[in-house]
């Protein structure tokens, strides 16, 4: 469990090759990561380039990391609700219907859900394709649809 503030990856050796799949897990381009550390975006080329001995910055990981463990919380919590109801179905005799993950298509349209509440708009399409793969693991029938605005 990760305790607020708290970060955790799911790799130990945090290689070049780690940050790389770590960055492109949370659907994050090099020029985004270069622009919220104000480094260029050839540095960050250079922190996943084998051939180049200049590794990850420590705040490049805690960005990444960071964003990770939202992304895993958010993850968890949805597993969680979808194990309850899928059990609740199968207590009262019904295969569970697959659940529906909703997915942004762009942080306008969540900002305009959440108006600035919920979550963390870069933690959340992670999430639900971190909570997809769970559920497909645990058998628990579940889809991704595009999210619609809501007033």
């Amino acid at each position: 469990m990760v305790a607020v503030g708290e970060t955790r990856s799911p790799f130990v050796s945090r290689s070049k090759a780690d940050f790389r799949v770590l960055r492109e897990s949370l659907g994050l381009s090099q020029a985004w990561v270069a622009r919220r550390l104000k480094v260029s975006r050839a540095t960050v080329v250079a922190w996943e380039d084998p051939n180049v001995f200049y590794p990850p910055r420590r705040e490049a990981w805690e960005l990444l990391e960071g964003l990770w463990a939202l992304a895993d919380a958010r993850a968890r919590s949805i597993v969680d609700m979808a194990l309850s109801a899928a059990r609740v179905a199968r207590e009262r005799g019904v295969e569970p219907a697959p659940l529906l993950l909703s997915y942004w298509r762009s942080k306008a349209q969540w900002s305009r859900v959440h108006d600035g509440h919920g979550g963390d708009w870069l933690a959340e399409n992670p999430a639900v394709r971190m909570a997809a793969d769970r559920l497909a693991v645990l058998g628990v029938p579940c889809s991704t649809v595009f999210a619609e605005d809501r007033p």
